[in-house]
């Protein structure tokens, strides 16, 4: 009798915990697109400190240990970017469910689970680079490494986005003042960046690095969201200049990753890239300053 109780009450827990979890959707989906953000920083550091090849060719284990002990200071850098990445992942498939369980069938739905297909693919591309293409003459080549990072901003896009529709969803959304405080922040975040810029006023140390892309991926996210507000508003100055500079900040990251030869022309390009960004943020809070007078900034909800 306890034992049938038992199975009976197992479908109300699991509908109070996903009831729960709904409830909270937006603050999961936020804490997901952190975490990731996150695990992209420390991937680009385990790459910058020379501790992606430390483990001798073995995946997922590290040479041979599944735990830390016994491992050299860069060998459990990369011990660890593989611990906090499989956690992640979790947290990832965790949002899908959650976006499909609170919002079937609608975009938000859609992208947070265009997220969770592109996990095992950025699984692959990591186990590859450091056990199969390590043990080929060349194989940390540029294909190998571009898949990797390519698919972890594919995933943090995905993520971003369905964050974006899901706050318009719970009745947030698009509205003027967002723009503008996009903007002014994008501006902030963009001045930032080039203090940490490759050549100019720091040494490109890996924790230097870190900070260069960390500014660099918020910009991003910025770019993502200002993109969808302007959408939503019927405004394609910003939706224009949103998507600029995304593609800016995107080629910007693809030069700086260290795949590329850095030479006088590229840092050059770079430094192009860096004022370019700077001058669409300053439009885009012209561009919303401007048109605040004439706008009713309400919030748009998700169709």
């Amino acid at each position: 009798m306890d034992t049938a109780t038992g199975r009976g009450r197992t479908p109300g827990v699991l509908r109070r915990a996903g009831g729960f979890f709904v409830r909270h959707a937006r603050g999961f989906a936020a804490l997901t697109v952190a975490l990731t953000f996150l695990l992209i920083l420390l991937g680009e550091f385990t790459a910058a400190a020379g501790a992606g090849a430390t483990c001798n060719n073995t995946y997922p284990g590290c040479a041979g240990h599944l735990s830390p002990v016994g491992l050299s200071i860069p060998q459990f850098v990369e011990w660890f970017h593989r611990l906090v990445a499989m956690l992640i992942g979790f947290f990832i498939v965790g949002n899908g469910l959650v976006a499909w369980w609170g919002h079937r069938g609608t975009r938000t739905s859609r992208t947070a689970w265009l997220a969770v297909v592109l996990l095992p693919l950025q699984v692959f591309f990591g186990g590859f680079t450091v056990t199969f293409a390590g043990r080929l003459p060349g194989g940390y080549s540029l294909p190998v490494q571009l898949s990797h990072f390519s698919t972890a901003l594919a995933i943090f896009a995905a993520l971003v986005v369905s964050f974006v529709w899901l706050d318009a969803a719970e009745g947030r959304g698009a509205t003027r003042r967002r723009l503008r405080l996009a903007a002014a922040l994008g501006v902030a975040l963009a001045v930032l960046q080039v203090v940490f810029a490759r050549g100019l006023l720091l040494t490109f140390w890996p924790r230097v690095q870190m900070a260069y892309h960390l500014f660099g991926l918020l910009e991003f996210a910025l770019f993502l969201a200002v993109v969808l507000w302007g959408r939503e508003l019927g405004d394609v100055d910003v939706v224009l200049l949103g998507t600029a500079g995304a593609l800016l900040t995107l080629l910007d990251a693809y030069l700086v990753i260290g795949v590329f030869t850095i030479t006088a022309r590229v840092e050059a390009v770079t430094y192009l890239l860096l004022l370019l960004q700077v001058v669409l943020f300053v439009l885009l809070l012209r561009v919303a300053v401007r048109t605040h007078a004439g706008a009713s900034g309400g919030t748009l909800l998700e169709g």
